[in-house]
C-alpha cells in the first residue's frame, strides 16, 4: 500500500482506550502472534492448520517498563473508513469483516477483518463507519479448557468486488487464491516506539 493509506488503527486504539493505555509504549509481539506464523502462541504452542491469517494484539510494555496486556472492555476502533459487510458468529466468537474503498491494481478491494469481539448494538451490516469509529470492544477469554488470554485478531486482504462477502469465513480467506492476504505491520503506521518480540509464551496473566 502507499504511504498514505497507512491506517492510524494505533493511534485510534490508544486514544479510545484511555486511560487504560495511556501509559503504553511498545506492543510486545511473541513469533505466534505474527503474519504467517506456522505455530499457536498460547497453550502448548502446537502447529496451526493454516499460516496465522493476520496478527494477535495482546500484551503491551508501558513506559515504566510494566507488561499490561488488553481486557474484554478494550474498544476497536476501524482502520479505515467503510462499510460493515458482515458479522459472523464462529469459532472467535464473533468476526466483523469492513469493507474500504481501498483497491488495488487489479480492483480489488481491501478488507479488514477482526476476530474475538463483542460488536456494539449499532454495528451491523450494511452500516457505514469513520476511520477511528469503534466498531465493537475485545471479547472474553478464550473457549473453556483453554489458557488463551483476551487478544485483538486483525487481518487485512485484497478480496476481488465480484466475491459475495457473505460468504466470507477464515477458511476461504486463508485457502481461496483469489485473495491476498497481507501483513498487518505493513499497512498499520507503527505503534508509539516500537515492537518489543517476546520468545516465548510467559505465564497467563503474567506482568513484569
Amino acid at each position: 500500500m502507499e504511504a498514505h493509506q497507512k491506517s492510524r488503527f494505533f493511534d485510534f486504539l490508544l486514544a479510545s482506550n484511555r486511560p487504560s493505555m495511556q501509559n503504553f509504549e511498545k506492543w510486545v509481539l511473541q513469533p505466534g502472534m505474527l503474519f504467517n506464523s506456522l505455530e499457536q502462541w498460547w497453550g502448548k504452542n502446537k502447529k496451526r492448520e493454516t499460516p496465522h491469517e493476520g496478527i494477535d494484539l495482546c500484551r503491551f510494555q508501558e513506559t515504566n517498563g510494566r507488561i499490561n496486556r488488553i481486557g474484554n472492555s478494550t474498544k476497536i476502533p476501524a482502520t479505515f473508513a467503510g462499510s460493515v459487510v458482515k458479522i459472523d458468529d464462529d469459532f472467535l466468537g464473533k468476526s466483523v469483516y469492513l469493507s474500504h474503498d481501498i483497491f488495488s491494481q487489479d480492483r480489488r478491494r481491501l478488507y479488514t477483518v477482526y476476530g474475538h469481539t463483542t460488536p456494539l448494538a449499532a454495528i451491523k451490516p450494511g452500516e457505514k463507519v469513520a476511520a477511528g469509529e469503534t466498531i465493537a470492544v475485545v471479547s472474553g477469554p478464550g473457549p473453556r479448557g483453554t489458557d488463551i488470554l483476551p487478544h485483538l485478531h486483525l487481518t487485512f486482504a485484497w478480496i476481488p468486488v465480484s466475491l459475495d462477502p457473505g460468504h466470507l469465513t477464515w477458511q476461504n480467506l486463508a485457502r481461496d487464491p483469489r485473495i491476498t492476504l497481507m501483513d498487518p505491520l505493513e499497512v498499520l503506521s507503527p505503534p508509539v516506539i516500537g515492537i518489543k518480540e517476546a520468545s516465548r509464551s510467559p505465564a497467563p496473566g503474567a506482568t513484569g
